[in-house]
């Protein structure tokens, strides 16, 4: 008999013993308080008052009973569950505990590559993660739902019935918590749960002051469920009520359950969610616990985008071609880089590139362009501050003029570079005009000698601070 059937089998027993229709604990609790009470002497006139004074051991046995009683069958958890709190507002909007790692600034040779950081050395995957070598990593699961009960030594609920177009990606995970992924053509749906341990962080997670709250029933326990997320685009991470992203989380059976549901939201609301949960089973779960196979035809990989082919140009040649030397950084980041330099003969602005290459994570995206104009005295140039403008650019609008010009909820800041008043302005502009003031695009703009100069930085790692610190840096 296998562990699976095991369970099947002890559970069928627990319910033939106590069939959670039929119990009813105050009895039991009752004469039980009542066995622990020394029994009257004979011909003594019993006093109601002094038979409720019970002794101190007796009263914390009485309730240690009742705790155990409770916990034991399937009431008893949906009222101690009642107690529980999943999730609690914080003071603020903005993610607690976030640390920001120190800028490493390294000098700069103006128009040559900066020398490669050298990796860290590998650290130990964490225990959360040890499956990663026999079943993938948490973007790319394969593993069963029968495998991954094999590897773990507690009991792993997955959903038995799938809704229409929703399809078993895989499992991964480590020996204390495992992962199971689910996935439409719109979003995902991630399963994680592990041994409720009582441990501190396992329960009470801390979401937005303005998240809001709502209790759901799971089947016999409830829960605690929360729309939005921290957006990982601003640092440090700012909560997000409007994000479709739903939580939803949960104890029964002796483990932690947390649900997330990602970009689904017009196919499965709170109550879909919650009914969902309540499917889920530590038995057999058939075809839809194998990984699917969406296609056998192996993909075209897309060819990889090269930056240094939009910046051809080295410093010296940008340089000839603008007709006026270049001010480079004397100093960035340690993970930035000189790829290339380009000269827009059209707008007359030269750009000198420089990448976001970081040694832990190659697949980051970013980076700072230093773009440059000579800006005559009188003459509106392209670089030459920033402009509001009324409604939507047409999209055949030359694009000097898209990134002159920012829609009115624009915030453009006043600055100084040392003695200069620059302005700088954080956001980016799609969807046909749409307006995202995450800080992830920053932008400087002011003019020195005759140019004007652009500091365009692609990247959380900069904050505005740092972009000054580069602007009056430069030579």
């Amino acid at each position: 008999m296998n562990k699976q059937e095991l369970r099947s089998v002890l559970k069928e027993l627990t319910e033939q013993k106590a069939p959670a229709a039929q119990i009813d604990l105050w009895p039991a609790i009752q004469a039980r308080v009542q066995m622990s009470q020394p029994a009257p002497s004979r011909g003594t006139i019993m006093n109601t008052h002094s038979n409720l004074r019970l002794k101190p051991a007796y009263l914390l046995a009485a309730v240690l009973l009742i705790g155990a009683l409770l916990l034991a069958f399937p009431q008893g958890r949906a009222l101690a569950q009642q107690l529980m709190h999943f999730f609690y507002r914080g003071e603020s909007n903005l993610m607690a505990g976030v640390t920001v790692t120190p800028v490493k600034w390294v000098e700069q040779t103006p128009g040559a590559a900066a020398p490669t950081t050298t990796p860290p050395p590998p650290q130990p995957t964490p225990t959360g993660l040890a499956f990663e070598a026999d079943c993938g990593r948490l973007n790319n699961p394969h593993c069963s739902v029968d495998e991954i009960r094999e590897l773990v030594n507690f009991p792993v609920w997955a959903l038995p019935t799938l809704p229409a177009g929703l399809h078993f990606e895989g499992a991964s995970g480590g020996p204390e918590r495992v992962y199971l992924v689910y996935s439409t053509s719109s979003g995902d749906l991630l399963i994680w749960q592990e041994p409720f341990t009582g441990a501190e962080g396992q329960l009470n997670w801390e979401v937005g002051a303005d998240a809001e709250i709502h209790s759901v029933q799971i089947g016999p326990v409830t829960g605690d469920y929360v729309k939005g997320t921290y957006n990982g685009n601003s640092s440090p991470p700012v909560w997000d009520p409007e994000a479709d992203f739903q939580q939803l989380r949960w104890v029964d059976q002796g483990v932690v359950f947390n649900l997330d549901l990602i970009g689904m939201e017009a196919q499965l609301s709170r109550d879909d969610l919650a009914a969902l949960a309540a499917t889920l089973t530590d038995g057999p779960v058939s075809v839809n616990g194998q990984p699917a196979m969406l296609t056998q035809i192996t993909p075209t990989p897309e060819p990889t985008f090269d930056p240094r082919t939009l910046y051809p140009l080295t410093l010296a040649e940008a340089e000839e071609q603008a007709g006026f030397a270049l001010l480079s950084p004397a100093h960035l980041p340690e993970t930035y880089t000189f790829i290339g330099a380009a000269y827009d003969e059209q707008t007359q602005v030269a750009e000198s590139s420089y990448i976001y290459h970081h040694p832990v994570y190659p697949d980051a995206q970013g980076g700072l362009v230093v773009r440059q104009q000579l800006a005559p005295a009188g003459v509106d140039c392209d670089l030459c501050g920033f402009t509001r403008r009324d409604g939507k650019l047409p999209f055949d609008a030359p694009l000097n003029q898209i990134l002159k010009m920012v829609p009115q909820e624009a915030i453009i800041e006043m600055v100084q570079v040392g003695e200069l008043t620059a302005q700088y302005v954080e956001g980016t502009e799609y969807n046909g005009g749409q307006w995202d003031p995450t800080p992830f695009r920053k932008r400087l703009r002011f003019q020195l000698n005759g140019v004007a100069i652009e500091l365009w930085s692609d990247s959380f790692e900069l904050s505005k601070a740092d972009l000054i610190t580069i602007a009056e840096d430069l030579q």
